[in-house]
This record gives structure tokens, C-alpha cells and sequence, in this order.
């Protein structure tokens, strides 16, 4: 079994997915729009978003995935209720991609070191960030 998140943006899914690849080291492995895929069906339920926006997204990163996909403004609802963990080895790294994601956007918790990272193996680090795109971020700095 895997689990990987699919976040829904309302038109910068491809914004969103290329910062992230380039400020993670990552592999974009599938960029497909809705105009692209005009004769394939979409899930039932869905609506297409504008042509050039984004039908599916994802992003290899390690052994982890992303996914992603725009939706049409109108049915976009903010992210919210969850984060997506990052577990960054090094707490120059970690700090690095946590000031990457806080501009432009809502730091919730500074990163910095925490009283309780001896009762958790191996965490160094602890932040919270919702980034410019809406996606709501947990960054722990692992012990190297």
C-alpha cells in the first residue's frame, strides 16, 4: 500500500509543482492539462478546469509522490484541515526549504529547535507554514 497526496489548486498547480520540484530536488513525472486530454473522460463527478490548467500533476520525491490538479475557480475550496510532512535531513536544509516555502506565505509555527525532539527519534526541527500556493506544510528537521 501507498499514500500520496493529491492537492487541489485553483489554476497554479504547474506554478506550484515546478517551485516545489526545483526547491526539493524533484522530478516532475507527469504534467498533463485538460486540453491535452480532451477525449479521455474524467473521473465521474469532475469538471474540467480551462484548457491550459493542470488535469493531473506529479512530482517524484525520493521514494515519495505529490499529485496534483487545478480545479475550476469556482469550485475550489481552500486547503485546510490537514499538512503535507516534510522530513528533511539537517537542520540547514530544513531551514532552506522552510524560508523557500514561507514567502509569500503564512508561517503558522517559526522553524526552530524543539523541547520535545529527544522524545522523537531522530527530529531535530519543528515548523509549520502554509506556503503561497494554500498547501499547508509540517517541516521537521531530522538529525542527520
Amino acid at each position: 500500500m501507498n499514500i500520496a497526496p493529491q492537492l487541489a489548486f485553483a489554476g497554479d498547480c504547474r506554478q506550484a509543482f515546478e517551485f516545489y520540484a526545483r526547491l526539493m530536488g524533484g522530478v516532475i513525472t507527469v504534467m498533463n492539462t485538460f486540453g491535452a486530454n480532451e477525449d479521455k473522460a474524467l473521473p465521474p463527478g469532475s469538471t474540467a478546469a480551462a484548457p491550459d490548467q493542470v488535469r493531473f500533476a506529479e512530482l517524484s520525491l525520493g521514494h515519495s509522490v505529490l499529485r496534483g490538479n487545478d480545479v475550476p475557480p469556482d469550485q475550489h475550496v481552500p486547503m485546510q484541515g490537514f499538512s503535507v510532512s516534510l522530513h528533511i535531513e539537517g537542520a540547514n536544509e530544513a531551514r532552506r526549504i522552510f524560508e523557500a516555502l514561507s514567502e509569500g506565505g503564512t508561517v503558522t509555527t517559526l522553524l526552530a529547535e524543539v523541547d520535545w525532539a529527544d522524545q522523537v527519534d531522530l527530529v531535530d526541527r519543528f515548523g509549520m507554514v502554509t506556503d503561497r500556493f494554500g498547501v499547508p506544510w509540517l517541516v521537521l528537521g531530522m538529525k542527520g
